[in-house]
């Protein structure tokens, strides 16, 4: 049961293992002036670009060390399908809870979505294909009007194929019955090892230096 578990937290968080945050790389991706014309971004500094790929890559595993330990504890407390029904209604608002401290907007979004809550902006699509093209595994940082913008892909490793795999073949007969309760429109299966699943997607506001540097000295 706890296998299935770890596999539905995949689905929820879009996070793998397979994830390489090599700021170096990070930094020239950001820093090619296709990829920007394209995505219609504006100018961001290689200093700014490592900043933000660091700060996103350590939010991001702190957001899915927080869910990961309250759903072990569901798990602990409730049995499996309990903790089933406890990712469907806690997940997001537990990452909210984050992302408001620190005062930023974050998510976990895909082309085949599972939840339609986290349906993708315009820039999300367009990092999405990117990643698709292009299979990196690095994180990409964006400055737009609404502020920076990080993206870490996410990658299908073998234990998510539990839940995002064929049915029948990769996914349990008990973890099929519940994704077909909870989510109905669920578009995000049939995938095979190391296909992109999603990205994790988060936005730093312009102050976020100084907000950060409040919450250092608070703490």
């Amino acid at each position: 049961m706890k296998k299935y578990l770890l596999a539905f937290v995949c689905s929820i968080l879009f996070f793998t293992q397979c994830q390489n945050t090599t700021n170096e790389n990070a930094s020239n991706e950001t820093s090619s002036s296709s990829q920007s014309k394209q995505l219609s971004t504006l100018p961001l500094s290689k200093e700014d670009s490592t900043f933000y790929a660091q700060e996103g890559t350590k939010l991001a595993k702190q957001m899915y060390a927080g869910i990961l330990e309250k759903l072990r504890k569901a798990l602990d407390e409730l049995g499996y399908y309990e903790s089933v029904k406890y990712c469907n209604h806690h997940a997001l608002p537990l990452t909210d809870s984050l992302a408001n401290y620190y005062g930023i907007k974050a998510k976990r979004t895909s082309l085949k979505l599972r939840n339609p809550a986290n349906t993708p902006d315009e820039l999300e699509k367009q990092v999405l294909k990117m990643y698709q093209q292009t299979l990196s595994k690095q994180p990409v940082v964006y400055k737009t009007k609404e502020g920076i913008r990080f993206f870490t892909p996410i990658y299908i490793a073998e234990f998510c194929l539990n839940c995002h795999g064929k049915p029948y073949e990769n996914i349990p007969d008990v973890t099929l019955r519940a994704l077909n309760e909870l989510y109905p429109k669920d578009e995000a299966r049939n995938y095979e090892i190391y296909d992109i699943r999603g990205v994790w997607s988060i936005t730093f506001p312009e102050n976020y230096s100084s907000i950060l540097n409040q919450i250092t000295n608070k703490n």
